[in-house]
């Protein structure tokens, strides 16, 4: 009797352990650093909980849903490391995403990307006048910096008396007649700067719903939306970490909506410090050997930026990161 009744505690004992395990909070993870793909690196793992917390660098707490014991954590790269703290019930796990390198400021891409999308709307005739106003108007500031500092020397010549006082009253006099001519030369520069401020003004309206927006933005967020492409930034401090365009396969089948595409990646490939010409060159050609449907395309380097692309049913997706 006694031998039964030890027998029977012992195998309560046993089954209370093993009861104790299947409820303990589970959390592990795939990796402990992860890298960049694509505009974030993916924290991947598992948990027997239905969500798990986590902090970025110290900031506010978030959460991820857990499905079939598996969660994702997308996280934005930055140019900086990060420490990703988990905590799942009472489990907790450290993890970090490695720094990558940045594309260029936002503020740069976009001054670039919006006035040479400005310029590509006007004749070429009026593309030709903004160039050649740019660099009359260059050579303009150069010669008034020229007079400028001439006219200081000269006037310390003349306040210091003696025989310099001579050179420099006839120095200054020369710099008035050069004065006088470079202002009559500002004057014409006036008129062909009006001539084409019109014309960057009607070819402004035509884009203007193409343009990327002034203002920087923060983070993961879809910088513009047209009806023929999507283009997504990850923008950090002021840094575009990345650059994705979404375009909907079925915009390839239209000439108009394929080379309105085909301008702004072209753009963004060229703001982004690769060779446009070159990207556009190798992008046609593998895309056109591309035979199936859902699958990616061989990666695209120009320059240090590295083009990946992938291909669904329905949308092209190409990533710019460097």
């Amino acid at each position: 009797m006694f031998r039964k009744t030890a027998f029977v505690a012992v195998t309560a004992g046993l089954l209370a352990v093993v009861l104790a395990g299947c409820g303990q909070n589970s959390l592990s993870t795939t990796k402990s650093t992860y890298t960049r793909s694509g505009l974030v690196a993916s924290v991947k793992g598992h948990s027997n909980q239905k969500t798990v917390s986590y902090r970025l660098d110290g900031q506010k707490t978030k959460t991820a849903k857990v499905h079939n014991n598996t969660f994702i954590i997308q996280v934005p790269t930055k140019t900086t490391r990060q420490t990703v703290k988990l905590t799942a019930g009472s489990a907790k796990k450290t993890v970090y995403v490695k720094s990558a390198k940045r594309l260029t400021t936002y503020t740069k891409m976009a001054t670039a990307y919006n006035q040479a999308l400005i310029g590509s709307k006007m004749t070429k005739s009026q593309q030709q006048a903004a160039q050649k106003l740019q660099v009359q108007g260059a050579a303009l500031k150069k010669q008034q910096a020229t007079i400028q500092a001439a006219v200081t020397k000269a006037k310390a010549q003349v306040a210091a008396g003696g025989t310099e006082a001579a050179t420099g009253a006839a120095t200054l006099q020369a710099q008035q007649a050069a004065a006088a001519k470079l202002q009559t030369q500002a004057a014409s520069l006036q008129a062909s700067q009006k001539t084409v401020a019109a014309a960057m003004k009607t070819a402004k309206a035509k884009v203007k719903d193409e343009l990327l927006p002034t203002k920087v933005p923060t983070g993961m967020t879809n910088v513009l939306t047209t009806k023929d492409y999507k283009i997504r930034m990850n923008v950090q401090s002021g840094d575009v970490m990345g650059t994705a365009m979404i375009v909907p396969t079925k915009a390839f089948k239209n000439k108009t909506r394929q080379k309105n595409f085909g301008t702004s990646f072209a753009l963004l490939s060229s703001t982004s410090g690769a060779d446009a010409k070159q990207v556009m060159k190798k992008f046609s050609k593998e895309t056109k050997s591309n035979k199936s449907s859902t699958t990616t395309i061989d990666p695209i380097v120009s320059k240090g930026v590295r083009f990946t692309i992938g291909v669904s049913s329905s949308d092209l997706y190409i990533f710019m990161t460097k």
